[in-house]
C-alpha cells in the first residue's frame, strides 16, 4: 500500500487519537467477518424511533469506540477511525402484531447487518414498532470490541432509556478510546477506504461465501448443575468443576458429531478476559480484551471419556491459559490499547470452521436485571456471534440458563 507524504502525515498525526490500529489477531480474524447481532424487545411503546435513536447515539458517544468506521492503513492492516457518522439507523415499517405472535425468524432477516470493511459504519440499530412495543436489532463489528464491551454499551443505553443519572454510568477506560474530534467519513482520503476487490482473497472469500448457520436451544436447570456436580465428585474427588465447564463438556459430548462431522480432532476455544488477569488492563477497557485459550480432543477421546473427565481437562487448560505470567508475556498495553507480541502469531491458528468450536459464557449479556433494567420492561430475544460453530450460554430469566448450539447443518 503506497501512501504519499500528505497521507502518511495524516496517519502519523492521528494515530492514537482518532485512528486506532487493530491488533495482529483482529487484522487476521475480523475484516469481512460477520458481526455480533442482538435483538431486543422493549415495551416502552410511547417512545418514538427518534428517541431510541437519540439515546443510542448518546451511548455511542459515551463509549466512542462504537462511533467508528474501518480504514486500511497498510498492506493487510486496518484501523478504526472516529467518525461523526459511524452509527447507522434503519427504521423499518411497523408490524401489526403483538410480540407473542411475531415470527422471530422473519425479523432476523430484516435486521440490517453492518459490514466490517473499509469505509463502512461498524454499528447499526434497526427499529421495528409492533403492537406492544419496539424491536431493536443491534449489529456491531467484532473489530470494535468484545462481548464485555457490548455489555457496557447496552447497559448505558438502557440507563439512558430509563432516565437514570449520567453520573452513575460506568466511566470507560481511556486505554482504547478515541481522543480529539470525529470527522465525517466523506472527509477521509479514499486511499484508506479501498473497495472489496482490492482487499486480499481471504477477506473477499469471507464476504462472498454463503453463510449456513443453524441453531438449536437447550435449557439447563439448576437441578442439572447440582446433579452433575455431585456425579463429578463421586467419580473423582478432584473434579471440582464450574457450572460453565460442566455444561460446555456436556454439549461437546452430545453435539460434536453433528456440529463437526468431517474431522477426527476438535479444538475447543475458550475466550479469556484479560481485564480479569493482566495487571495493566483496566476493568472498563473498551475493545477486544480477550485471548482464546484452547484444548484439543480427538473424537475418540470425547466418546470414551466421561463429561467430568473432559471438563477437568478443560479446567486445567483454562487455568494454564489464564496464567498471569503467560498473559503479561504475550500482551501489553500500548498508546493504542492492548497489543500482542508478534512472536506468538507464528504459532497462532485462527478459527477454523471445519475443526473448532467456540464456547462463550454470555449469561450476563442478556440478563436485563444485570444491565439495570427490570425484566418487566423488555427482554433479549436472541444473540448471535460471528462463529458458525459455537456453544453460547445465555440467560432467559433469573435461574433459567440456556445454551445455543450452532453449526452448519440443520438439527433434527
Amino acid at each position: 500500500m503506497r501512501l504519499n507524504k500528505e497521507q502518511l502525515t495524516y496517519l502519523e498525526e492521528n494515530l492514537g487519537k482518532t485512528i486506532l490500529p487493530l491488533t495482529i489477531f483482529e487484522n487476521e480474524d475480523w475484516p469481512g467477518a460477520q458481526p455480533i447481532e442482538v435483538l431486543l424487545y422493549y415495551k416502552l411503546k410511547e417512545w418514538t424511533f427518534e428517541q431510541y435513536q437519540e439515546s443510542f447515539l448518546k451511548a455511542a458517544d459515551h463509549f466512542n469506540l462504537f462511533s467508528s468506521r474501518m480504514i486500511k492503513i497498510d498492506d493487510d492492516k486496518y484501523a478504526l477511525h472516529y467518525c461523526t457518522d459511524g452509527v447507522e439507523f434503519h427504521h423499518l415499517p411497523s408490524i401489526d402484531e403483538s410480540f407473542d405472535n411475531i415470527d422471530i425468524e422473519d425479523i432476523k432477516k430484516k435486521i440490517v447487518r453492518i459490514k466490517t470493511l473499509p469505509g463502512e459504519p461498524l454499528l447499526s440499530l434497526t427499529g421495528i414498532e409492533i403492537k406492544d412495543g419496539w424491536l431493536g436489532g443491534v449489529s456491531v463489528s467484532h473489530a470494535v470490541g468484545d462481548g464485555i464491551s457490548l455489555i457496557y454499551f447496552l447497559y448505558v443505553w438502557g440507563c439512558i432509556i430509563e432516565g437514570k443519572d449520567p453520573k452513575t454510568f460506568p466511566v470507560p477506560s481511556t486505554q482504547r478510546l478515541f481522543k480529539g474530534r470525529p470527522v465525517s467519513s466523506d472527509k477521509i482520503d479514499k486511499v484508506f477506504t479501498p473497495p472489496l476487490a482490492e482487499l486480499n482473497d481471504v477477506i473477499q472469500n469471507r464476504v462472498k461465501s454463503k453463510i449456513e448457520k443453524y441453531t438449536i436451544r437447550e435449557y439447563i436447570t439448576d437441578e442439572f448443575f447440582n446433579e452433575h456436580k455431585k456425579k463429578a465428585k463421586l467419580e473423582n474427588e478432584d473434579y471440582n468443576l464450574s457450572s460453565n465447564q460442566i455444561v460446555t463438556c456436556y454439549l461437546l459430548k452430545k453435539y460434536h458429531d453433528h456440529v463437526l462431522p468431517h474431522t477426527d480432532r476438535i479444538r475447543l476455544l475458550i475466550p479469556i478476559d484479560l481485564r480479569e488477569i493482566h495487571p495493566d488492563v483496566d476493568s472498563l477497557y473498551i475493545g477486544n480484551a480477550v485471548f482464546d485459550g484452547f484444548i484439543e480432543f480427538t473424537k475418540d477421546e470425547i466418546n470414551k471419556m466421561s463429561i467430568y473427565e473432559i471438563a477437568y481437562r478443560l479446567k486445567e487448560a483454562v487455568i494454564k491459559a489464564r496464567s498471569k505470567d503467560l498473559i503479561t508475556t504475550i500482551s501489553q498495553v500500548s498508546p493504542y490499547g492492548i497489543t500482542f507480541k508478534a512472536e506468538i502469531f507464528k504459532s497462532y491458528r485462527p478459527y477454523n470452521v471445519e475443526r473448532d468450536i467456540v464456547s462463550s459464557n454470555m449469561t450476563h449479556l442478556n440478563d436485563l436485571e444485570a444491565l439495570g433494567i427490570g425484566e418487566e420492561r423488555g427482554k433479549f430475544v436472541y444473540i448471535e456471534i460471528p462463529n458458525q460453530t459455537s456453544f453460547v450460554m445465555l440467560k432467559e430469566k433469573s435461574g433459567r440458563i440456556f445454551a445455543e448450539i450452532s453449526g452448519r447443518y440443520p438439527f433434527k
